[in-house]
């Protein structure tokens, strides 16, 4: 009978997703690097110069490896090189709450707990879920949420050829555009994977790039639950944001969750009132950065 249950409840989850998707069609292929040859991504790539990106040789691997150290590249997440990405905030005593590689099932949830709390997070999102759950992300902006891209497949940028770049990146952003009427203008590379190659391209696009405050605030909770445990997470996390506390607090921090399952909407649940606590003032990358445009100008 559970099994039953368990099926049915199954279904519904997979019909619901289906009714949101149905009315969009004309994209890529989910989960995939999109098609440079596509008459869409020519046109993207005739409207800027990438002549001068810096000559650094692609990564490997899925997640991508750190590469052999290379002259100029600037990895963030290998070399803890951020370069001009974003990594603390303008405002001081704030913290930029933010989401990544949503939206999933638990997503709803998760924006429930956030009205409650009367707190605006960053989402970054992947378009080929999207694409998937398009009524989650009506309902982001709709609640007063920052949105912002994490490209279309998920896959480390650095891996990718300058072209793939720009397919990936304006594939999520024209599919954003279309649901919401918002022309995405922040992004964060999936894995925290750029280096200086991947920067020139994101910029010639005409998008910031937002890293995070370090392994402080990065909180590791897609480790979650079997390679480490929620208890070792906020204890961590209450120790960096003490740190912080103790300091001037001239500048906000970012942190980085994610919102893919039950575990990290726990976690999410235990980390805010840390900073409550503290009277750190919570909000999204756009509201700690004092930004009153955070989405790039629409020419119709």
């Amino acid at each position: 009978m559970l099994l039953l249950k368990t099926f049915s409840l199954s279904l519904l989850a997979l019909s619901a997703v289906y009714a949101e998707a149905q009315a969009i069609s004309g994209y890529p292929p989910i989960d995939q690097v999109p098609d440079i040859n596509s008459p869409e991504v020519q046109a993207w790539l005739k409207e800027i110069d990438l002549s001068r990106a810096p000559k650094i040789p692609l990564g490997e691997g899925d997640p991508p490896l750190c590469p052999p150290t290379f002259p100029g590249a600037c990895n963030w997440i290998c070399d803890q090189c951020p370069a001009n990405d974003l990594i603390s905030c303008r405002s001081r005593n704030t913290w930029a709450i933010t989401f990544d590689d949503g939206p999933h099932e638990i997503t709803p949830t998760l924006l429930d707990y956030l009205k409650k709390e009367k707190i605006s997070a960053s989402f970054f999102l992947v378009g080929s879920h999207v694409i998937q759950r398009p009524d989650t992300v009506k309902r982001q902006i709709a609640e007063g949420h920052h949105i912002a891209s994490h490209t279309w497949s998920h896959k480390g940028l650095t891996t990718l050829t300058n072209e793939q770049i720009v397919a990936e990146i304006k594939w999520t952003e024209k599919l954003i555009l279309e649901l919401t009427g918002r022309r995405l203008k922040y992004v964060r590379p999936p894995y925290g994977d750029i280096n200086n190659r991947v920067r020139f391209v994101l910029r010639k696009l005409g998008y910031i790039v937002v890293d995070w405050s370090g392994d402080d605030f990065g909180t590791d909770d897609w480790k979650l639950p079997d390679g480490i445990t929620e208890t070792e997470i906020v204890e961590k996390f209450a120790r960096s944001l003490d740190k912080y506390v103790a300091g001037n607090r001239a500048r906000g921090i970012i942190s980085l969750e994610h919102d893919y399952d039950i575990h990290m909407y726990n976690l999410a649940r235990k980390l805010v009132p840390l900073g409550r606590a503290r009277n750190i003032t919570i909000t999204s990358v756009a509201g700690c950065q004092r930004d009153r445009y955070p989405y790039q100008r629409v020419f119709r």
